[in-house]
């Protein structure tokens, strides 16, 4: 944006519409934004001191490590919002900096040597004209310098929408949803699955177990974890700082 254009639509808050030195956030929006710091090493549900949850003691996932960068609540929530189904370019930047930028804080290190990013159908990609986890995933690959391979993962199927199905529902109804092709990652035995939000782990888990199969190692990275209803107010707070 150059001057004249500045001065005529000067930059705002996105999400309160508040005069602000560029187009990001005001203060107190981003206040909201709550980082995860410490958090269960297998799911990312946030605790206090980075053990294993009571869920994840009982019943491990598949992959080897998880991670989250800030919890999906209130104003993050609603960026994401903005992003996938408003199209807004300008929250798009704003969440692959901060995905890039907690990367960098927390010196994220893992033994991932490529990204694969969760795929879209091409029907839903065509709709939506981009895919979230794939501007994540090059966000991350800036970070952590490593490179993005889109081909290993395919969406075969074009299931209904997860929103308002419960944990079992999701995972039925992703079955058969993704195609692995193993020769695209060219020899890279741990890989790092990103997406957008962990819900309930159930597009993780479908995608991990075809990379298992192959004898690939996955860790998940995902830009924001959902808590569960009933651990919504602890969690917070005890665990989510303010940035």
């Amino acid at each position: 944006m150059n001057w004249l254009e500045r001065l005529l639509f000067p930059p705002s808050c996105q999400l309160c519409g508040v005069p602000t030195t560029n187009d990001t956030l005001c203060a107190h929006c981003a206040s909201d934004i709550h980082v995860i710091d410490t958090a269960c090493p297998l799911c990312a549900l946030p605790n206090d001191d980075g053990s294993v949850c009571a869920s994840c003691s009982q019943q491990p996932p598949y992959w080897q490590s998880a991670h989250s960068c800030f919890v999906y609540d209130g104003n993050l929530a609603e960026l994401i919002r903005h992003w996938k189904y408003r199209k807004q370019r300008v929250a798009q930047a704003l969440l692959c900096n901060a995905m890039t930028a907690w990367l960098v804080e927390t010196q994220f290190i893992t033994t991932a040597t490529a990204i694969v990013p969760v795929p879209l159908h091409r029907n839903k990609l065509r709709q939506r004209g981009f895919n979230t986890s794939y501007h994540l995933a090059q966000a991350a690959s800036k970070a952590l310098n490593l490179p993005v391979i889109t081909q290993a993962l395919t969406r075969k199927q074009h299931t209904q929408s997860q929103a308002g199905l419960s944990k079992i529902e999701r995972h039925r109804n992703l079955l058969g949803a993704f195609d692995l092709n193993i020769a695209a990652l060219k020899q890279h035995e741990h890989v790092l699955l990103i997406d957008d939000v962990y819900t309930t782990g159930a597009t993780a888990q479908i995608c991990t177990q075809l990379f298992q199969d192959k004898q690939v190692n996955v860790h998940l990275l995902t830009l924001a974890r959902a808590l569960p209803p009933n651990e919504v107010a602890q969690s917070l707070a005890i665990t989510a700082t303010k940035p």
